[in-house]
């Protein structure tokens, strides 16, 4: 399946599992056509269920993980919105749209070295299993702010990790654009590395121009409000070089190329 669009559609789910992952909510969904559908960078527009208006509008969920009929979810619950989510127990029923946007294109064959910060990890996790099933060599580079948020680089499977933290609580002390640029040295005869990332938007402006100074593509997941999640608010519009992207439709992955880093 492909990185494009796929047509979405309203499911209410129940969900099954709720655990913390450190600072973070792990919600598990009972979503069958999601999980069949939905592509690693794709997202979804989710609401606890029922007749309330407080908070009135969905909130933009990366598709976290998937796991047969399951579909998760990793949520920091910093506002009201995620909040309510990030408090629903199992047998609540959410409001879904999805899935939505377009996702990570993997059809690369160079090492691929996926960077994430924050509840940027979020959709870096299906990524990580689709990119070794493909058979690529990967790379993690995760940075959080403390150890409590880096409990989330926990659920990493089979690739090697750089973990970072602000603090120094867990793992290095530093920013993940640091060791960025010895993690892209391309080996003689051998297709180049390519990165895969979300996170803050100071982040990925970081990610962009190493990519650009190392002469490689990367990929970044735009973290941005969105209130409809279908192209019709404009609220999620950023610049491109020549106009602006709907980063609901347009993304939320993009080539850095694609973007005007401001």
């Amino acid at each position: 399946m492909d990185a494009g669009l796929i047509p979405a559609k309203l499911f209410e789910c129940q969900v099954a599992e709720s655990r913390p992952v450190g600072a973070y909510r792990q919600l598990a969904l009972v979503a069958p056509e999601i999980a069949y559908l939905a592509h690693p960078g794709q997202f979804l527009m989710a609401r606890l269920a029922g007749p309330a208006l407080d908070p009135l509008l969905p909130r933009p969920m990366c598709v976290h993980d998937i796991d047969s009929d399951l579909v998760k979810l990793l949520i920091d619950p910093v506002g009201k919105g995620t909040a309510a989510l990030a408090e629903a127990e199992v047998g609540d029923r959410l409001s879904v749209l999805g899935p939505l946007g377009r996702g990570f294109d993997m059809e690369g064959e160079g090492p691929a070295v996926v960077v994430g910060g924050g509840i940027g990890v979020s959709p870096l996790l299906l990524l990580t299993r689709a990119l070794l099933q493909r058979g690529r060599e990967v790379r993690c580079v995760l940075g959080f702010r403390n150890r409590s948020q880096a409990v989330a680089a926990g659920l990493f499977p089979g690739a090697a990790i750089d973990l970072l933290t602000e603090d120094g609580s867990a793992g290095r002390t530093g920013l993940v654009s640091e060791p960025l640029p010895g993690c892209l040295v391309r080996e003689e005869g051998n297709p180049a590395p390519e990165i895969f990332a979300c996170g803050p938007d100071a982040m990925l402006k970081a990610v962009a121009r190493i990519a650009a100074d190392c002469g490689v593509r990367a990929q970044v997941s735009m973290d941005t409000h969105m209130a409809c999640g279908i192209g019709s608010c404009q609220g999620c519009v950023i610049p491109g070089p020549e106009a602006y992207r709907k980063t609901c439709i347009e993304g939320p992955v993009f080539d850095t190329r694609d973007l005007k880093w401001q």
